[in-house]
């Protein structure tokens, strides 16, 4: 059977081509384009992703569409695919070649000149780089921390499939590693996070961390020195004069210390709450003045405490906040002015993770969420509570609109983020703040360029005190009565910027006495104090106004078991493991 359409004559399936008017010659041929519908992101096995961009680098996409033909060629706008492999006429795998961030038109060609389009079907897009590297610094057991974990372009973070955080810690979608490690050696942790972009490109990297036993609230036994007496500084053993050496006070074990003004505050291994010493305004939380520590209520589920002045603030296992005793200016954060005698909680969140007093009489008070956002209120002279202006808050107020808050200054006005950048507000009387001037500043401002702080602490007095990550120590400000330890630095005037205390790099944990004193344990469990010794604070077994100070770090005993140390007005707690 023979059929002709326009001068096309086509038999038994063939076509033949015959001649038409004139001299023209024609060809008509049953041509179908391609059509293209997808192109889906794959791996380099070809199996479809949820990725909604191809890596700039180059990767590998799924076609798909009809009339795809064998042989047939795709374009990247004019660049040529680096490899096309045929499936069948609706599947076409292909590898993509290196192209700039955009979005590009995609075209199929087949063998027989049938062309597919997908206008701006494929877009290019840079993965997550990782800014963050490892291992990450150490970081102290049985203290929360917070680290953020920061790719450039990412939106948001996971912990890989088949990886395990460490335990008592949360990673948060916003890259906000945080939590408590809670072991009895020290453990180096290895774990993956993935970082994810707004196309969904994912970026995997392995951190390690280390946390580290030495220098940190491992449990263990309470001793005492310093005043005594009616500073209420000992728990048991001498009530009048004072206790020159440490002295080992009873044998329960302790987890966290606070030495306050006329008392002070603990927390035992089973998680309940005690106070020893004076009684002025409540601080003790509904126990009577004492030399003896007494419970504070019945709770067994408290996990941080500070009580350095006249008022006090705890943190329990369900990140709820409560506080007490003087309320002056609000610094009880209860949305008034009157005193407590037994702990109110403050508000109903329980996402709190550190909380401190601070200031020049020590009625202001700073705290930091889980989330790695800085809150104040109370005592607002000077601009001390960061808000960038001098009204008093007795509820809490965020400062500013951070996420990378991880550690308070303790004894003083500031902050560490999560980057190890240091941030000083408040008066920068005696050069205080750190930055070259005396100036007060309402608002957090950044010390120098470093971004290895570890932890910052301060006198009422304005002494200032520094440990970066690479075990360094670092002072500044007020220098009376050797409170610098820098023997250089003389017993008077000030500094205005860190500056390194000798060269010893195994410096871990320190704490400010509220006047003119440091005490400070190295990674080898070794004690050291310096600066003021009026009331036989240092431990040295000497004392007395302005004859037994120390200008540099000096050892009390040889012990090597030191672990938490916390300096009072005028007398000093430390937790050993002996």
């Amino acid at each position: 059977m023979t059929t002709k359409i326009l001068g096309t004559q086509i038999t038994a399936g063939t076509i033949e081509t015959t001649q038409l008017s004139n001299t023209a010659t024609a060809t008509l041929v049953k041509t179908l384009a391609p059509k293209v519908l997808y192109a889906n992101v794959a791996s380099n096995t070809f199996t479809v992703l949820d990725d909604t961009a191809v890596n700039v680098g180059g990767g590998y996409i799924v076609v798909t569409g009809a009339e795809f033909q064998s042989g047939a060629t795709v374009l990247i706008d004019t660049t040529p695919a680096s490899a096309v492999t045929y499936v069948n006429s609706t599947t076409l795998q292909v590898q993509v070649p290196t192209k700039s961030a955009a979005s590009y038109n995609l075209y199929v060609v087949n063998p027989d000149g049938g062309v597919g389009i997908k206008v701006s079907g494929i877009t290019y897009s840079s993965e997550p780089s990782w800014v963050t590297s490892s291992p990450l610094s150490n970081q102290a057991a049985n203290t929360a921390f917070a680290v953020t974990l920061s790719a450039t372009g990412a939106n948001t973070y996971s912990v890989a499939a088949g990886s395990t955080l460490p335990a008592g810690t949360t990673l948060a979608a916003n890259g906000y590693f945080y939590g408590t490690v809670s072991i009895g050696a020290q453990t180096t942790y290895t774990f993956s996070i993935v970082a994810t972009d707004a196309e969904l490109q994912d970026s995997s990297k392995t951190f390690q961390v280390t946390v580290t036993i030495q220098g940190i609230d491992t449990p263990g036994f309470l001793y005492t020195w310093g005043a005594v007496g009616t500073a209420g500084s000992q728990p048991t053993g001498v009530i009048n004069g004072h206790a020159a050496t440490p002295q080992k006070n009873g044998s329960e074990t302790w987890s966290k210390i606070s030495a306050g003004s006329g008392s002070s505050k603990g927390i035992k291994t089973d998680g309940t709450l005690w106070t020893w010493g004076k009684n002025v305004l409540g601080e003790s939380g509904g126990a009577n003045a004492v030399d003896s520590p007494i419970q504070i209520g019945s709770a067994n589920n408290w996990s941080l405490v500070d009580g350095r002045g006249y008022s006090a603030a705890a943190i329990k296992t369900d990140g709820t906040l409560w506080t007490w005793g003087y309320n002056n200016r609000g610094q009880l954060g209860l949305n008034g002015t009157s005193n407590q005698n037994f702990p109110q909680q403050v508000g109903t969140n329980t996402n709190w993770q550190s909380v401190t007093f601070t200031g020049l009489d020590l009625e202001a008070a700073f705290a930091i969420k889980t989330d790695g956002t800085l809150w104040a209120w109370g005592d607002n002279e000077y601009g001390i509570l960061g808000l960038n202006d001098k009204v008093y808050r007795s509820s809490p107020v965020q400062v500013g609109t951070n996420t990378n808050w991880s550690k308070l200054a303790i004894g003083t006005i500031g902050a560490i983020k999560t980057d190890g950048t240091l941030w000083l507000w408040g008066r920068g009387h005696y050069g205080r703040l750190g930055i070259g001037d005396s100036i007060y500043r309402s608002s957090p401002v950044q010390v120098g360029a470093d971004t290895n702080w570890s932890m910052v602490v301060g006198t009422r007095y304005a002494a200032m005190a520094a440990i970066k990550t690479n075990g360094t120590l670092w002072t500044w400000g007020r220098q009376t009565r050797g409170v610098s330890g820098r023997v250089s630095a003389g017993l008077s005037g000030e500094t205005n910027s860190p500056t390194q205390v000798g060269s010893a790099t195994d410096w871990s944990r320190i704490s400010a006495g509220q006047q003119n004193f440091m005490m400070a344990i190295k990674t080898n469990g070794t004690l050291w104090l310096w600066g003021d010794n009026q009331y036989y604070q240092l431990g040295t077994g000497d004392g007395g106004l302005n004859v037994a100070n120390r200008s540099s770090p000096t050892q009390i005993g040889s012990a090597t078991k030191w672990t938490t140390v916390s300096a009072g007005r005028f007398h000093s707690l430390a937790i050993s493991n002996i």
